[in-house]
């Protein structure tokens, strides 16, 4: 049994095994090595600044007179109305015959000299033009609101911004409820053109002497076809239900046929109310 690295490999029993072998050495690649590996640590170099994360190396002991004291480290803001003085300033406000740059924030104390004015009275009453005012003025309308349920959300009905239409102003519109202008011209036409077929009719009525029936006949055949149309329907509800035979059937389809065109006569005769009698040759 030989092993090679951790792992042991058994072989077959050889004379050839006996003999011991010198161990093969293996030879290692060339480590591979870029070639922009100068280029890099002259950009790693250029960018790098010392003592930038950990501080100088030696560091000078802080003196004894600049010693931290008490507020030195605070913000200060300047007082209100204050500033800085400098030559300029100081040299202007000398010329206007100022001392002090400080603005003060609050009225100057009255002096003992100055007196207030005393004894003014007005005549003006004030009652009067209250109530004149409360008079003449026009009241404010309360805004229309709009609230969908007792605990419900209050919706404003006149909004110029939404302008959801909840409330009718185009009724207040100019116009508003009149016919149409269209509509009126359209109408016109229409009545100017039964106006000439009814010229039409009667002159044709005229030249060939057409005959009307009049409104007592007319209503005279309309009674009879109606009664007509219930003796049948009086009939066709006396037909056996079953239909098993041909007679039956006929009959039943006879009278069908029969109230059929009794229901188209009279809506014939219902639609139109001036019928004619053509002459017969």
């Amino acid at each position: 049994m030989a092993y090679y690295g951790r792992r042991a490999v058994v072989k077959e029993e050889s004379i050839y095994n006996l003999v011991p072998r010198p161990a093969q050495k293996r030879e290692k690649q060339p480590r591979y090595t870029s070639t922009f590996r100068p280029q890099v640590k002259e950009e790693i170099k250029s960018k790098q600044v010392p003592s930038k994360t950990m501080g100088p190396a030696k560091v000078g002991m802080p003196s004894t007179q600049s010693y931290l004291k008490k507020h030195s480290k605070e913000h200060r803001v300047e007082e209100l109305g204050t500033t800085r003085k400098t030559a300029e300033s100081e040299s202007l406000l000398r010329s206007f015959g100022a001392t002090s740059t400080k603005t003060s924030t609050k009225p100057a104390v009255p002096r003992h000299t100055e007196r207030p004015a005393m004894g003014v009275k007005t005549h003006k009453d004030f009652i009067t033009h209250n109530a004149v005012k409360a008079i003449s003025s026009v009241p404010t309308r309360p805004q229309p609101k709009l609230v969908d349920a007792p605990t419900g959300t209050t919706k404003v009905l006149e909004d110029q911004r939404t302008d959801a239409g909840l409330l009718p102003k185009y009724v207040n519109k100019q116009g508003y409820g009149e016919v149409p202008k269209y509509l009126q011209t359209r109408k016109a036409v229409m009545d100017e053109a039964q106006d000439n077929y009814d010229a039409y009719v009667a002159r044709r009525q005229k030249a060939n002497e057409l005959a009307t029936i009049q409104d007592k006949d007319r209503d005279n055949v309309l009674e009879g076809l109606k009664k007509h149309w219930q003796e049948l329907q009086h009939q066709f509800l006396g037909l056996s239900v079953v239909t098993d035979t041909l007679p039956k059937k006929a009959r039943k389809e006879r009278i069908e046929a029969e109230m059929k065109q009794l229901e188209n006569d009279i809506q014939t005769i219902e639609s139109h109310k001036a019928i004619y009698i053509a002459p017969v040759a």
